[in-house]
C-alpha cells in the first residue's frame, strides 16, 4: 500500500438526504480533496427499461455491482476509472466521465454496502435513517421540483419500492459504522429544525472526541435548549441499537448557534493539529422550497463524520509509513 486514499460510504434509501451529508463533508474537506461519486449511476437499465422489464433501480438485479466493486477497488489503489452517468433528469444514460481519486473519496447512494467486497473497499460505512414519513416527504419535495414527477407519482414509486427497500436496502444498516437519524422534534413533518441521532460503533470513537463533547456539555450546561422543556442541547451515551451496543450522540434542533460555534472550533482545531484543515463556511446548508437555509445539527454531523474521516486517514498513513 502505498496510497493514503480513505473511501466513505454513504449509504441510504431515495432522499435519506445522502447528498446533503456528502456536499457538506466536500466542503469541509474541500473539493480539491474529495473525490465524489454516485453509486446509482451504475443502473444497467434505463427507466423505460426498467418499466419494460418491471423492475425497481434499487433492485441489486438492476445494477452492475460487479463494475461498482472494481472500479471502487481501483480509486482506492490511487487509479482512475471511467464512470457512467445516469441522468435522473432524463432517465436515460449520460456520456461516462473520467474520475481520478483525490485523498478523500465519498462514495453515496442505494447499494454502496451491499456485498461483502464492497464492504471491505469502504473504510467508513454511514447509514442514512430517517424516519419513513419524513423520507416519503423529502422524496416529494426533490422529485416534484427536480424530475418532473407529481405527488401521486411519487407515492406510487414509493409503494412500489417498498419490498427492495426492505429486502436489499435496510439490511446495509447492520454493518454500519454510524447510523444518522434526522427527525422532527415535534409531530410535523418537514420542520428545518430537525434533531439529529448519530449512533456510532464503539470502534469509531476516540477519548479526545467524548472530552471534547464532554467539555461543550459543562461549558453550556447552565444554558437548555430554548422551548425543548430544559432539555439538554447534546448528550452522548452508550445504548443498544439494533440490538449491538453503540455510542449514540443526541443533537436537539433547538441546539443554539454559540453552542454550535464552540464545539466546531474545538474539532477543528483537534483536526487542525492532525494536519487537516476544515473550511466551516457552508457546512450545514440545505435548500428547501429553492431557499438556502441552515440547520445546526446537519452542520455537526457533517463535523462528526468528517473528523472520523480523518482519524481514518492518520490510521492509514501510518500503515503506510509503517
Amino acid at each position: 500500500m502505498d496510497y493514503k486514499t480513505i473511501l466513505l460510504g454513504i449509504i441510504g434509501d431515495s432522499a435519506a438526504g445522502k447528498t446533503t451529508l456528502t456536499r457538506g463533508i466536500v466542503e469541509l474537506l474541500g473539493p480539491e480533496n474529495v473525490t465524489a461519486i454516485c453509486s446509482d449511476d451504475y443502473h444497467k437499465y434505463n427507466r423505460k427499461q426498467r418499466k419494460e422489464y418491471g423492475i425497481t433501480a434499487i433492485n441489486p438485479a438492476c445494477n452492475y455491482i460487479d463494475i461498482m466493486e472494481q472500479h471502487f477497488l481501483a480509486l482506492k489503489r490511487g487509479k482512475p476509472i471511467l464512470k457512467p452517468i445516469y441522468n435522473h433528469s432524463t432517465g436515460d444514460f449520460d456520456p461516462p466521465v473520467y474520475v481520478k481519486p483525490k485523498r478523500f473519496i465519498i462514495i453515496e447512494g442505494l447499494l454502496g454496502a451491499h456485498t461483502q467486497k464492497l464492504r471491505d473497499i469502504l473504510d467508513v460505512i454511514v447509514y442514512l435513517d430517517p424516519p419513513e414519513d419524513l423520507r416519503a416527504e423529502w422524496k416529494i419535495q426533490r422529485d416534484t421540483a427536480k424530475r418532473g414527477y407529481t405527488r401521486e407519482q411519487v407515492l406510487e414509486a414509493l409503494r412500489a419500492r417498498e419490498d427492495d427497500s426492505e429486502a436489499f436496502i435496510r439490511p446495509q444498516k447492520k454493518y454500519a459504522d454510524f447510523i444518522v437519524s434526522f427527525y422532527p422534534k415535534q409531530k410535523q413533518t418537514g420542520d428545518e429544525r430537525l434533531n439529529a441521532k448519530i449512533a456510532m460503533n464503539p470502534a469509531q470513537p476516540s477519548d479526545e472526541f467524548n472530552n471534547i463533547i464532554e467539555k461543550i456539555k459543562v461549558a453550556f450546561e447552565n444554558y437548555p435548549c430554548e422551548r425543548a422543556n430544559n432539555l439538554p442541547c447534546l448528550s452522548i451515551s452508550l445504548e443498544k441499537w439494533h440490538g449491538q451496543p453503540m455510542e449514540i450522540l443526541d443533537i436537539h434542533g433547538e441546539i443554539g448557534e454559540e453552542m454550535t460555534h464552540e464545539l466546531k472550533q474545538m474539532l477543528g482545531n483537534a483536526l487542525h493539529e492532525k494536519g487537516v484543515d476544515l473550511h466551516m463556511e457552508k457546512v450545514g446548508l440545505f435548500i428547501k422550497e429553492d431557499r438556502q437555509m441552515i440547520s445546526f445539527p446537519l452542520a455537526l454531523a457533517q463535523l462528526t463524520i468528517t473528523y472520523f474521516l480523518v482519524q481514518n486517514l492518520k490510521k492509514v498513513e501510518h500503515a503506510v509509513e509503517v
